[in-house]
């Protein structure tokens, strides 16, 4: 659970002020032990917008707004190829940061940051991802137990509408860390990772361009292993036909209801744009204080008693002695004895999750209890792998 008696405040300042950081500033909000001091931004209308809605200062570079004293901490929500330059900044000035996956672009960025921070004696961690969903850390716990055995198998499948939500230019430019690979493939990695315990050792994978006029990945087909005796795979779809919410209850990502003609619906308003430009102004009008900006919202908006867990896909973990998958409130385990249901508390979504571990670390001084910079690095070391085997097409030895 989140801290309810604070001990002492984070002051944090907000970088990037994109849609994303309209769910960032709910959670953010939504925390008791943190407050939004001060906003970054190099769009003169994302600054007007945040003077005329919030307290706080607003800035129009990184540097001016980590060399604040009102400031202890950044959330890094800027384009993925402006995440280390950023992150480096907030270093340079001792704050703590947390950063939107992937942490970035190269795995030369990575060390960067990393050593970055050890010379300063901070803290980088690295969100968001579905890994802290409260069913994918209840498996965790199970796999720990023993409760299926030794685990040989894992599963992780999403269909979703990603590339036809609306992107701007740079998400769909792979060289600056656009596409699904680099966008999402971290969610899906992260999962697999944690419920595995250990590191990946060699990827076979599969990427797909169908798009031309969004020309970068919009799918993957993964094959991990993790030593002899561990497999996984990962299957991830953008392009909008099949949504994988079919298979977990008509629920999404934050566990709102979701129509089943969701992603038919995105699909038709984007590819009905005349041209990129007329997408652009709909990418923009999802931002902060933007005329879309409710509607992008209303997932999270969705009563506490008809939200279920979050889904990220279907997930699946095999183990000697059984098998295990999430259901709508919990998740479901088959063995011997047949299936039960094992129910699981909902738990903070996503960031807030993530806010709660940099909060303590940083209220407590100690490292973080997991998530850091160096685990982000081995996630994008796999997602650099699938890149890399889909073009080469062989297998990407890791470690």
């Amino acid at each position: 659970m989140l801290l309810q008696t604070p001990r002492k405040q984070m002051r944090m300042g907000l970088v990037g002020l994109g849609a994303a950081s309209t769910h960032i500033l709910r959670a953010l909000d939504s925390y008791p032990n943190i407050e939004v001091t001060a906003a970054a931004d190099v769009r003169p209308e994302a600054l007007e917008a945040w003077q005329r809605l919030r307290p706080g200062a607003t800035y129009q570079s990184v540097e001016a707004m980590v060399a604040s004293d009102e400031v202890d901490a950044v959330y890094v929500a800027t384009p993925n190829y402006l995440h280390c330059e950023h992150v480096l900044a907030a270093v340079a000035a001792g704050k703590d940061v947390i950063v939107e996956k992937p942490i970035a672009t190269s795995l030369a960025e990575c060390d960067q940051m990393i050593e970055a921070a050890d010379a300063a004696g901070v803290r980088i961690l690295a969100g968001h991802t579905h890994s802290f969903d409260a069913p994918i850390t209840a498996m965790t716990e199970l796999i720990e137990q023993g409760a299926i055995g030794d685990v040989y198998m894992l599963h992780n499948l999403y269909y979703t509408d990603w590339l036809y939500r609306g992107r701007a230019p740079d998400e769909v430019d792979t060289a600056r860390g656009g596409g699904v690979v680099y966008r999402q493939g971290p969610h899906g990695i992260d999962v697999i990772r944690q419920l595995a315990g250990r590191p990946v050792t060699r990827v076979t994978a599969q990427t797909t361009e169908l798009d031309a006029a969004r020309p970068t990945h919009g799918s993957y087909t993964a094959y991990l292993e993790f030593g002899k005796d561990l497999v996984a795979t990962i299957v991830f779809s953008g392009y909008g036909f099949f949504d994988s919410s079919e298979l977990t209850w008509n629920r999404g990502e934050l566990g709102a209801p979701r129509p089943l003609d969701t992603n038919s619906v995105n699909r038709q308003r984007v590819l009905g744009f005349a041209n990129t430009a007329e997408e652009h102004e709909y990418k923009n009008s999802v931002r902060l204080a933007g005329p879309e900006a409710e509607n992008w919202l209303a997932v999270l908006d969705c009563p506490e008693d008809q939200r279920a867990h979050p889904f990220y896909g279907l997930t699946i973990v095999s183990g000697t002695k059984g098998d295990l998958r999430q259901s709508e409130f919990g998740l479901y385990i088959y063995d011997g004895d047949g299936r039960r249901e094992i129910p699981v508390a909902k738990a903070p979504l996503e960031r807030e999750a993530e806010l709660d571990v940099l909060y303590r670390a940083w209220r407590d001084d100690v490292a973080l209890i997991g998530h850091d910079a160096r685990w982000a690095k081995d996630t994008l070391a796999v997602c650099l792998a699938i890149i890399e085997s889909s073009q080469r097409g062989e297998p990407v030895t890791l470690g």
